[in-house]
């Protein structure tokens, strides 16, 4: 992950606010979710950073957004949903239902969360699948641009990339717990002899933020020369 020039991109008139959002891995039991607290003139890419940061994922996979409308998640509604993602524009980047998907660089988030619609769905990864659904649970007026995301909560340790999506890291689980199972030796080569899905490391999450998000410093002005 990269340093985000700036950190807000200013893409024409928004409303300043602070936003929380809670994002929950889809098919996670116990439930894999993050609380973070995020200022609305973030894109979507850079919240595809935040997902990544406070997931611990490695940015290795292509991933999209999906607005659905109303915020449901309906397969009617995720059909008609509006998609953005990091693909370049192209006449050859068509979906099923001809409509090309948006940069998720060029729309931020205080567009998309608004009390019509107040969750989406984040994909990464299309091989492995991690759906997550992100929530908006509140807004506070007067949001600071400058705000580095902060993760306020979670509960769980996020699966590791590539280990066949959210049953496919279950069943890793379920051999590290048995020494007796074939796929034991292959369970602590993959999630290691000490992994505790249980475990969130909160100050290691926002120390990834905080990495990721750091502001430009702001060169001093260079003192008028006299006439």
């Amino acid at each position: 992950m990269g340093i985000l020039p700036g950190m807000v991109k200013r893409l024409g008139w928004y409303l300043p606010e602070q936003l929380v959002l809670k994002i929950t891995l889809a098919g996670s039991d116990p439930s894999i979710w993050r609380r973070v607290e995020v200022e609305s003139g973030l894109t979507l890419d850079d919240l595809h950073y935040v997902i990544q940061c406070v997931f611990n994922w490695n940015d290795e996979h292509l991933y999209q957004f999906l607005a659905p409308p109303g915020g449901k998640l309906t397969r009617k509604a995720r059909r008609e949903a509006r998609r953005y993602d990091d693909m370049p524009h192209s006449p050859y980047f068509v979906d099923d239902d001809e409509r090309s998907n948006e940069r998720a660089d060029e729309v931020m988030i205080g567009r998309i969360f608004t009390p019509e619609c107040k969750q989406i769905v984040y994909e990464y990864d299309f091989g492995d699948s991690w759906e997550h659904i992100v929530k908006l649970e509140r807004s506070t007026p007067g949001g600071d641009p400058d705000h580095i995301p902060q993760c306020v909560g979670g509960e769980n340790a996020a699966p590791l990339e590539d280990v066949g999506g959210i049953y496919g890291f279950y069943q890793w689980i379920d051999a590290l717990r048995k020494p007796k199972s074939e796929f034991h030796d292959e369970a602590v080569e993959w999630l290691g002899e000490d992994f505790d899905p249980a475990r969130f490391d909160l100050g290691a999450a926002n120390k990834r933020l905080a990495r990721t998000f750091k502001l430009t410093p702001k060169r001093p002005r260079k003192p008028r020369k006299k006439k």
